[in-house]
């Protein structure tokens, strides 16, 4: 009886079967590659959109184990895939870090190993480029419009997302830079320039999942944190029972 099972596990021993797999696995692989590389935006966004909403539904379904989805959360995350990931994420990583900024980059992630080892220029071109990535790009820009969509779509205003991107930028950006300083590092330094925001897609899968559990859900703020105490107490004595 095992060894019927094993056999109709397994019809074909291992070394019959990977010469069909093979070229057929490379050959998608390769044709992905080829689309990707022509059409790097239109492939970013796709990618980083699905990736985005998707991992969003996976933390509900599956980490919070909602019985429904919060539709509304996962448009955040949906157009927010979409417009920043996907498409201000490669202006500036595609083109103001490659192009711009650092014009030798793609020239040093073609290099070989050893030759990268040797390229102290490179390598400063590297650090300089995960620096405007994680401690300029990141505090400064990402996450308040992270926040502004969020309150946007959410019915919120402009000055509750302002203020609770202060409320907690400084965790946001220790479990940032704890994921993707070294992630970033090996994006700029082997990953195509074509490749960069499918590379973030594909790493962020996980850090999107630890955001939509951290910040999807909706949050309140205590109003006495932000405002005078008298206006508090004004606040709190026309605030509906």
């Amino acid at each position: 009886l095992f060894r019927a099972w094993r056999s109709a596990l397994n019809p074909l021993p291992v070394p019959a079967i990977l010469p069909i797999a093979t070229p057929m696995a490379s050959g998608i692989w390769g044709r992905v590659c080829a689309s990707a590389s022509r059409h790097p935006l239109a492939f970013g966004i796709g990618l980083s959109t699905v990736k985005t909403a998707g991992s969003d539904y996976v933390t509900q379904r599956y980490v919070e184990g909602r019985q429904e989805i919060d539709v509304r959360r996962n448009l955040v995350f949906f157009i927010w895939g979409f417009v920043y990931l996907g498409g201000v994420q490669y202006f500036i990583f595609n083109k103001v870090f490659a192009q711009k900024l650092f014009p030798t980059a793609a020239a040093f992630v073609e290099k070989p190993l050893r030759a990268k080892l040797a390229d102290r220029a490179g390598q400063l071109t590297v650090l300089k480029q995960v620096f405007l990535d994680q401690f300029v790009h990141h505090p400064i820009f990402f996450f308040p419009m992270f926040y502004q969509v969020k309150e946007l779509i959410e019915g919120g205003s402009v000055a509750a997302g302002w203020r609770k991107y202060r409320k907690n930028v400084v965790e946001d950006c220790q479990t940032l830079w704890c994921i993707w300083v070294p992630a970033q590092m090996i994006n700029m330094s082997f990953c195509p320039i074509w490749a960069r925001i499918p590379f973030v897609a594909v790493v962020s899968s996980g850090y999107t999942c630890l955001i939509s559990y951290m910040r999807g859900a909706h949050e309140t703020l205590d109003v006495s944190m932000h405002i005078g105490s008298d206006e508090a107490l004004v606040a709190q004595s026309v605030a509906p029972t």
